[in-house]
C-alpha cells in the first residue's frame, strides 16, 4: 500500500494517527478507523524524527568541512524523536526524489 502510493513509511504512521489521508487511501483508512485504533499509542511508538539519510549526509559533509553545528542540531532533534516541535519540519520530511535516486547506503540505514 505504501509502495503503491509512494508514501514515506515513518511519515505515514504519524499522519495516519493525525488523520492526514491521501485521497487514494480513503477506503482503506475508513476500514482501519472502524477498528478504533489507539492513535496515542501509535504516536508513542512512531517517531516524528528519524536519522534520515539526507540529513545525516548533510551533517557529515558539514562536519568534514569543520562545522559541527548541523550534527549537533541533528542530535538534539533526535534526542526527543516522538515530540513534534515547531520549526523542525525539515527533520521530519523525507529527502528529495533526486537524493533518494542517487544515494547509496552501505550500513542499512
Amino acid at each position: 500500500l505504501l509502495e503503491e502510493h509512494k508514501l514515506d513509511y515513518t511519515s505515514f504512521f504519524r499522519g495516519l494517527a493525525r488523520g492526514d489521508v491521501a485521497l487514494g487511501l480513503m477506503n482503506w483508512v475508513q476500514r482501519w478507523r472502524a477498528h478504533r485504533p489507539d492513535t496515542e499509542a501509535m504516536n508513542r511508538v512512531n517517531p516524528v524524527y528519524i536519522p534520515r539519510n539526507h540529513l545525516v549526509e548533510e551533517a557529515l559533509a558539514a562536519a568534514t568541512a569543520g562545522d559541527l553545528d548541523p550534527a549537533a542540531r541533528l542530535l538534539d532533534v533526535l534526542g526527543d524523536p516522538f515530540t513534534e516541535r515547531p520549526g523542525l519540519e525539515r527533520y521530519a520530511a523525507p529527502g528529495s526524489e533526486d537524493f533518494a535516486a542517487s544515494h547509496r547506503t552501505f550500513c542499512g540505514t
